[in-house]
């Protein structure tokens, strides 16, 4: 495959995985500066690591985002929380994951990024339902 393939190929999973929004505001916002470093992460980010058959996209949105949670690498990490639905996860993926990420990577981070998609729920008109209080008691109960 060629540089110009490559490219097109990134674009097309990119698209798929974050959204023709997100990546039309990138080529909008193409100038002399920044031309070269989105061409690379076209090519080299999206054409050949996340185009690879070795692991399904849902594999590497939740790996992903457990990096840039460990990394508190905050405005990519709240990108690929909203992108990762175009992947087939779910919000009980997301809950597993943060919570097991705040063993390695920490309580702050993790309870950072639960806040994080917590946002990024609303923001997608998908926020978790409110537990009853008749529930929170029972909870309480059992951690007894």
């Amino acid at each position: 495959m060629n540089d110009e393939q490559r490219y097109e190929q990134g674009i097309k999973v990119r698209t798929e995985v974050l959204g023709e929004k997100h990546v039309n505001r990138s080529i909008e916002n193409l100038n002399d500066f920044n031309a070269d470093f989105q061409n690379f992460i076209s090519r080299f980010a999206w054409g050949e690591v996340w185009s690879r058959p070795g692991m399904p996209r849902h594999t590497r949105s939740l790996v992903t985002i457990a990096i840039l949670l460990s990394l508190g690498r905050e405005d990519e990490l709240r990108m690929h929380l909203r992108a990762c639905f175009n992947n087939g996860v779910t919000k009980d993926d997301l809950k597993e994951l943060i919570l097991h990420c705040s063993l390695y990577a920490g309580l702050p981070a993790a309870n950072a990024a639960m806040h994080m998609a917590e946002e990024v729920f609303a923001d997608l008109g998908i926020a978790p339902q409110k537990l009853s209080e008749q529930h929170l008691n029972q909870e309480q109960t059992n951690q007894e």
